[in-house]
């Protein structure tokens, strides 16, 4: 197949999308298909083995006008490399193609921000809508975003395709931990979210104090996008958050092996459409504390995975010390086995098969 994949923007040291597509892109490639990646930037950093057209046309407008120039750039672009089939994974109007739609749901994110909706939200929520519309297929990655565009577009055909596994767990499960009331070291809890607003970086901090007057000794690693982000989010100094235990740290790539140190993974997410770092978090036997906002929750054991309401302090930290101590009271092998099922279910080569077998069903149309 000729796989003409759209975005809008290309940054090869992004977020989960770039994360997700540096892996599955290449894959595709060594499986004999010719990948061409559409997006402003795609040149650069290109995944290894993809060829790559960079957009031009919104360069110099504001959006939402840069969005809708590129938009029809890109499948103008798809269009004359004879692409088989338009894998697109942000907002862009493609009639036939396959839509991922990464973000979720931007009408429901929208709602849940409850924010007045601005004239520039309003045109490119417009253009999400003609996105789906002009989808033949959506390719919804959690069972929250799938009920959200069976909301929205209640004929459109879609299939359920779960994002993978990327990396290989970043542990194995402890074997004599304590619970949380008599650990003689720290909780380790860890928090990750590149937009500390939107993951809840505020709330999981509001989550540990909560847990720490509980009588929880704990101690809780937050990452975001630069300490100097989260200081505005949180509204207080790195100084004196890490004399109430919390350190603040970087987008640095060493959140995924502090997996291996973590007892709890707070994750009190205002929208997710998926979060892989709950994913990687419960494949590496750490108990994650989440939102029903989060879209891999339902997916995941209930012996890894609990969630609380975001604004609920007092509730979340009970969850979570409840479901610390349960995790600590499995034997070694049950702990073992639930890893294994998160492995299997969310492994990454049934994943891209899956992905080869619904493109090539919309190439036989």
């Amino acid at each position: 197949m000729r796989i003409a994949v759209l975005l809008d923007r290309w940054h090869a040291g992004g977020g989960g999308l770039e994360q997700y597509l540096q892996s599955v892109l290449p894959a595709l490639v060594q499986a004999d298909h010719g990948v061409l990646l559409i997006a402003r930037g795609a040149s650069r950093g290109t995944p290894l083995g993809v060829s790559a057209k960079d957009l031009h046309k919104g360069r110099f407008l504001p959006r939402p006008w840069a969005d809708y120039q590129e938009a029809e750039e890109a499948v103008a672009m798809a269009r004359c490399w004879a692409a088989d089939v338009c894998w697109g994974l942000r907002s862009i109007p493609c009639p036939g193609s396959v839509w991922t739609p990464m973000g979720g749901s931007a009408l429901h994110l929208q709602t849940a921000r409850g924010k007045k909706i601005s004239r520039r939200t309003r045109a490119l929520l417009r253009m999400e809508e003609q996105t789906l519309a002009d989808a033949h297929l959506v390719l919804p990655m959690s069972p929250l975003v799938s009920a959200q565009m069976k909301e929205r577009a209640p004929t459109k055909k879609q299939v359920l395709l779960p994002l993978p596994l990327l990396r290989a767990p970043a542990a194995a499960p402890k074997e004599k931990d304590q619970r949380p009331g008599s650990l003689a070291r720290p909780l380790r809890v860890v928090f990750c979210g590149r937009d500390p607003w939107r993951h809840g970086a505020a709330e999981a901090v509001a989550w540990f104090r909560c847990l720490r007057r509980a009588g929880v000794h704990a101690e809780l690693d937050l990452w975001s996008k630069t300490q100097a982000h989260s200081e505005r989010v949180l509204k207080k100094k790195a100084s004196a958050l890490l004399a109430e235990g919390v350190r603040l740290r970087d987008w640095d790539g060493q959140f995924f092996a502090s997996l291996g140190q973590a007892d709890l993974l707070f994750h009190p997410t205002l929208y997710d459409s998926f979060s892989l770092v709950c994913l990687e978090a419960a494949a590496a036997g750490v108990p994650v504390v989440t939102t029903e906002s989060a879209g891999v929750a339902p997916m995941l054991p209930a012996e890894l995975c609990a969630t609380a309401p975001r604004r609920e302090a007092e509730v979340a930290a009970a969850v979570s010390q409840k479901l610390v101590e349960s995790w600590q009271l499995l034997s070694s092998a049950r702990k073992q086995a639930l890893c294994q099922q998160v492995q299997a279910e969310f492994a990454f080569a049934s994943h891209l098969v899956k992905l080869e077998t619904l493109l090539q069903q919309v190439v036989a149309v």
